[in-house]
Order: C-alpha cells, then sequence, then structure tokens
C-alpha cells in the first residue's frame, strides 16, 4: 500500500492553484470572534481558518450527476471507498478538423481527445479509465485554462468509454466538455447515463508508466454533487 501515487494537485492556498471558466482562486482566513483570531501568525492561540473555493474550477475534484441534473444522489453514495481495477492510457489531442468524429457544437479550431486515440492504448476493460494528455508539462498544477484552453473529449470518445463499460473516469483536463458547450455538458450528460462519477484536473507525473492498476478516490463525506479529491494509483 505504500505504493500509491497521488494524482491530485495540491491545493496550498498560495494563489497558484488552476482555475477555469473565472473561477477565482482558493483562499482561507481566519475565523474572528471578539478578541479571538484564529491565525498563530497574527498573535491567535490556534489556527481556525475559513476555506472558500470553487470544487469544479480550482483543483482535482470528482463529480456525480447530481452536478448536471436535480438529484437526491450524492457524490459520498456513489465514490468507491475501496481499490478498483483501473488503467492510465496517455493519449495526444487532434484538432478537431483532422479527425471524422462529432460534437454537439462548434469545434473546428479545437484540440479533441478522439475515440480513435482512445482506441490505440486501451484493449480490456476497466472499472477507472484514467487519461493523460500530452504534453505533460508542470504548467498543468497552476495553468489558467481560460488563457489556454484545454482539449475536450468527441461525443464518440464519450460514447466509446461507455460501451467499455468504465464507470469512473479520471481525466488531467478541466472539463470532459467544451469550457462553453451552449450550458448543454453533452458528454456529461451521456456518460453519466452508465457511468457514476467522474474526476477532473489531475496530474499523472510522467514516471507513472500506463497500464493496470488498482485506484482509490478519496474524498470528504460532503452531501454535494461533488468534492475536492484524491485519487491514488497503486500501479501493478
Amino acid at each position: 500500500m505504500d505504493a500509491g501515487v497521488d494524482l491530485s494537485i495540491n491545493n496550498d492556498f498560495s494563489g497558484n492553484t488552476p482555475i477555469f471558466y473565472g473561477a477565482d482562486q482558493p483562499r482561507i482566513e481566519p475565523e474572528c470572534a471578539g478578541d479571538f483570531i484564529g491565525d498563530v501568525r497574527q498573535g491567535g492561540s490556534c489556527n481556525v481558518p475559513i476555506v472558500s473555493f470553487n470544487i469544479h474550477c480550482t483543483g482535482t475534484h470528482t463529480e456525480c450527476i447530481a452536478h448536471i441534473i436535480d438529484s437526491e444522489e450524492r457524490i459520498s453514495d456513489v465514490c468507491p471507498k475501496g481499490l478498483i481495477p483501473a488503467c492510465i492510457i496517455t493519449v495526444e489531442p487532434e484538432k478537431a478538423s483532422s479527425i471524422d468524429e462529432s460534437y454537439h457544437c462548434d469545434i473546428l479550431d479545437d484540440l479533441v481527445i478522439s475515440k480513435h486515440a482512445i482506441r490505440k492504448k486501451l484493449s480490456s476493460t476497466y472499472d477507472a479509465l484514467i487519461i493523460r494528455t500530452l504534453p505533460n508539462d508542470r504548467s498543468k498544477l497552476s495553468r489558467n485554462y481560460d488563457e489556454r484552453p484545454a482539449p475536450f473529449f468527441t461525443n464518440d470518445a464519450v460514447d466509446h468509454i461507455n460501451e467499455l463499460g468504465v464507470k469512473h473516469l479520471l481525466v488531467d483536463v478541466p472539463s470532459i466538455d467544451k469550457a462553453n458547450d451552449g450550458g448543454r455538458l453533452g458528454n456529461h450528460r451521456t456518460f453519466f447515463k452508465h457511468g457514476d462519477t467522474i474526476s477532473e484536473l489531475l496530474y499523472i507525473p510522467d514516471d507513472i508508466l500506463d497500464g493496470f492498476g488498482f485506484l482509490q478516490i478519496q474524498i470528504p463525506n460532503w452531501s454535494l454533487d461533488s468534492a475536492p479529491s484524491r485519487p491514488i494509483f497503486f500501479p501493478v
């Protein structure tokens, strides 16, 4: 169990987390009550931080179907507690204009993750699929995705992932959909017809090879559509 590799992006509240869709950087401020201040650097007797952040747009997170519909399901209901079979693959995004795959809005000039790229790398079915995109430089740890738009999945790619029976999809991009697809979140809706969770904004180090392993998705017990998460991959 000591061989597990953390695939999440650390949030140290320094103002250097990846951000997406106009989100503000996560922030902390001390609890204040009368003469008490919850910050030992300011003379308080202990640290009592109040945290504010956008779950979906400022770091590694895991979401369920309640992200897109009015549902009683919560992320703590469907996120697996134990180890699940998983596979890491690495794909290179392609220009949408160079492939014959579809999306539900205009993507002529966008970079996309295609069904063809996934099929080349994946020959078996796993409960969890972890997808690393190239290039994989460390700027992903603090990238502003409004200034540097990320690739996203074609509809064909998500259909194929569903056909494979994947229940938990994990990616190193901020969304499996285009940032602005007219509010449809079409790939999310397609995946959640069969899948249970999507985890986004991971960082998968280069020294982790493609292949089979086991995955644990660690989350707090929050009764929400999503939660910040810490995917731990155990290579086999």
